[in-house]
């Protein structure tokens, strides 16, 4: 028992001569948070810059026409015959995109009318007749 107690109160000693080693504890630092630097990714639709001018890439069929572009079209559809063969031709050409689309639309609305029209004079006809009939 005498020697179980002893244990327990057994302390390390320093041999005589020597220092006590000081242990210092690491100063912690927290690492500086740095931001991930993404790289950007190239615009497709960007344009590039040559002495200051802006040179757009857009393919040559998919160019956009000018508001003073559709009021032309407009005009030139409106020609009797020569409006009627552009029509035509710009509704199956394939030169660019946006004056395909005017023309194929315009064909709807040229049809549209013509439909609505042919309405109107079927009606008037009926009731003109029928008019004409109540008279007699």
């Amino acid at each position: 028992m005498n020697g179980a107690n002893n244990n327990q109160q057994v302390r390390y000693q320093v041999p005589q001569g020597t220092t006590q080693p000081q242990y210092q504890q690491a100063q912690y630092q927290q690492p500086q948070y740095q931001q991930p630097r993404y790289q950007q990714a190239p615009n497709p639709y960007a344009q590039p810059v040559i002495n200051n001018i802006q040179i757009p890439q857009i393919p040559e069929n998919y160019k956009p026409i000018s508001a003073w572009g559709y009021v032309g079209y407009t005009i030139l559809f409106c020609i009797p015959l020569v409006g009627l063969i552009m029509l035509i031709v710009f509704s199956f050409s394939d030169a660019n995109i946006n004056r395909r689309n005017y023309a194929r639309s315009y064909w709807c609305v040229l049809l549209l009318a013509i439909i609505i029209g042919l309405v109107f004079f079927i009606l008037a006809m009926v009731f003109g007749f029928s008019l004409l009939a109540a008279f007699r």
